[in-house]
């Protein structure tokens, strides 16, 4: 049986953030992004400083799911740091400025660090204990060349490299504004990696919500826009899976610079502002075999399903795939 679009938006408005609750958040970034310019614009310190705040990742890209228990609402603020170009030669200094920096605004928060064996500051994190709220602090250094990007170090692992945030958001509204079914194909399948335990966490590898992003843009870009949300999924399934021939090299027309020849890592799917940049830089060979496993056997199920006449049966293999929340009811 062929799931509708008006189907598979009802378990897609099952995931997302409700709309009821949309507001408290909405309301604790705004308060967050005023504080900060207030900060900005009252600054009169000279060396470095914050000279801009940009709300990045799943919030600006309407991708973002609803909390669950494992899974708690993370927005990713980025903070554009000015006054010293050499600083990106220093990422624990670069860290524990952003930290002092937040205290001074959020004396009562709890800014939570991750530390090295040192005691250098890896990745800086505010808690809202009220509402759930976790933003993830991302530090950036303005460049001069290529004009909009920056250097941007690498969460947790010590390293650098160069994107650019503005080029990136840009991406992600193309996206949603060439197909209406982008966001709600991602956030199904973001829902499906967390469902199947794949997602990145506590440093073991898995597949980033970015990944996912580039990949169904790639596939969008390459082989036409597909506005069927069940299409999407299964396009999505049936690609990754794919093991007759080596995954592609995925790069994006308009980014700087070329995939690498040599690379590391199991695949290689470009950041779409720099072909240098892997979105997959943390996957290991296991990794990724079970990725294309898990992704296998959804296809096999979603193509299952496709050829039963029943509700009921169609509805177990999509539950078999997305757990026990997918209804279409």
């Amino acid at each position: 049986m062929v799931l509708s679009n008006t189907d598979l938006k009802v378990f897609v408005d099952k995931i997302r953030l409700k709309p009821e609750n949309m507001p408290k958040y909405k309301e604790q970034v705004k308060r967050l992004l005023g504080n900060l310019e207030d900060k900005i614009k009252n600054d009169q310190r000279t060396g470095l400083k914050v000279t801009r705040a940009v709300i990045s990742g799943s919030w600006n890209k309407h991708t973002i799911l609803r909390p669950t228990g494992d899974t708690p609402i993370d927005i990713d603020l980025v903070l554009f740091i000015g006054g010293d170009e050499n600083i990106i030669n220093d990422i624990s200094k670069l860290h524990d400025f952003i930290v002092s920096y937040l205290e001074e605004i959020y004396p009562q928060k709890d800014i939570a660090r991750d530390v090295d064996a040192e005691g250098h500051t890896k990745s800086v994190k505010i808690k809202f204990l009220g509402s759930g709220l976790e933003v993830d602090i991302v530090p950036v250094v303005p460049i001069k060349t290529p004009e909009g990007y920056v250097w941007q170090p690498q969460r947790g692992v010590g390293g650098k490299y160069i994107t650019s945030i503005d080029k990136q958001l840009a991406f992600a509204k193309e996206r949603r504004e060439e197909n209406s079914s982008y966001t709600s194909i991602v956030r199904c399948l973001k829902w499906w990696r967390n469902y199947k335990e794949l997602k990145p966490e506590d440093g073991t590898p898995g597949l980033s919500s970015f990944s996912i992003e580039l990949i169904v843009a790639y596939l969008d870009l390459t082989r036409g826009i597909e506005t069927n949300i069940e299409e999407g999924i299964i396009r999505f399934f049936e690609f990754v899976s794919t093991t007759t021939k080596p995954f592609p090299d995925i790069s994006f027309r308009g980014a700087i610079n070329n995939v690498p020849v040599n690379y590391d890592t199991p695949i290689f799917v470009a950041d779409n502002t720099n072909n240098e940049n892997n979105a997959c830089k943390k996957l290991t060979s296991d990794s990724w075999k079970e990725i294309v496993e898990e992704a296998s056997e959804a296809f096999d199920a979603l193509c299952r399903a496709e050829s039963y006449k029943a509700e009921g049966a169609t509805i177990e293999e999509w539950k078999n795939v997305f757990g026990p929340t997918f209804d279409i009811k």
